[in-house]
């Protein structure tokens, strides 16, 4: 599986590897990662993470809008809102909480991927 965020890009099929990866952090604990399949641009994964909490777009080819990840977090508020910084790290995106998982699932969900590169089926998710 191609890992690629904003400063490193590696080819990474190992979970331990995989972990190793997504586990980089810059400043405040963030960091963007595009998740792929060798030279192909789809599908593909965006992970957004924000500390230990995670947003995850599926994007299963060019011209369709993907699907969101879908979370039921008992600590943030339901009707509030999570800022993620996208690759350039200059700018943000508010994701609706309802959209917010755990880093740890968002894991599970990049492990299953580096595995098939269809819609991972350890989380839920809302098509857009």
């Amino acid at each position: 599986m191609r890992i690629e965020d904003h400063n490193s890009l590696c080819h990474a099929t190992d979970p331990r590897k995989i972990d190793e990866v997504l586990g980089r952090r810059f400043d405040n604990g963030i960091n963007a990662f595009w998740l792929s399949h060798g030279d192909e641009k789809f599908p593909a994964i965006n992970l957004l993470v924000n500390g230990d909490l995670a947003y995850l777009h599926y994007f299963p080819g060019e011209d369709h809008p993907g699907f969101a990840s879908v979370g039921d977090l008992e600590n943030l508020d339901p009707e509030g809102q999570t800022t993620f910084l996208l690759e350039t790290f200059s700018d943000s995106l508010q994701i609706l909480n309802e959209h917010v998982v755990l880093f740890s699932d968002a894991l599970k969900a990049a492990q299953e991927f580096a595995k098939s590169a269809g819609l991972p089926k350890c989380i839920q998710w809302d098509e857009l």
